[in-house]
């Protein structure tokens, strides 16, 4: 079962405090590496907050209005002006430790950050890396398809 009997724990990142942030997800080698862009006053705003994970198991990113019914909203908790958290006793978490094992990924944590208009969850091993954008920057990606 896929639904949430655990308590969301707040991740302590400098926009953990963000009311409805502009959330976006950039993927890298195949989705193993994977990027956060929160914006919390808007996607136009300044700071901006990039997120790097170097080793990523999965990620998502949805519309909020099509999330499947998972009850976050009703974990004890929740704290109403707080948009990031991890979910330390995620089924998914529970359901990827043999994977995980295989692909020595020994400290995964589940993260999820409620934007304005989307969810992102990602799964993955280490310390991500924090940066605050002043002003725009142009991140380029290359792929060899």
């Amino acid at each position: 079962s896929m639904r949430t009997v655990t308590d969301l724990v707040r991740w302590e990142v400098p926009f953990a405090e963000g009311r409805d942030p502009s959330v976006g997800l950039i993927t890298e080698r195949g989705g193993d590496a994977a990027m956060l862009v929160v914006a919390p006053s808007g996607t136009d705003q300044y700071p901006k907050n990039l997120v790097r994970f170097d080793r990523v198991l999965v990620s998502f990113c949805y519309e909020e209005a099509v999330a499947l019914a998972r009850d976050y909203h009703a974990l004890t908790c929740i704290e109403h002006s707080v948009c990031a958290y991890l979910w330390s006793d995620s089924p998914w978490l529970r359901a990827s430790s043999g994977v995980a094992d295989l692909l020595g990924l020994s400290d995964l944590q589940h993260y999820l950050v409620f934007g304005g208009d989307s969810i992102v969850e990602l799964i993955a091993s280490g310390q991500p890396k924090i940066e605050r954008l002043d002003s725009p920057r142009v991140i380029e990606l290359r792929y060899e398809v």
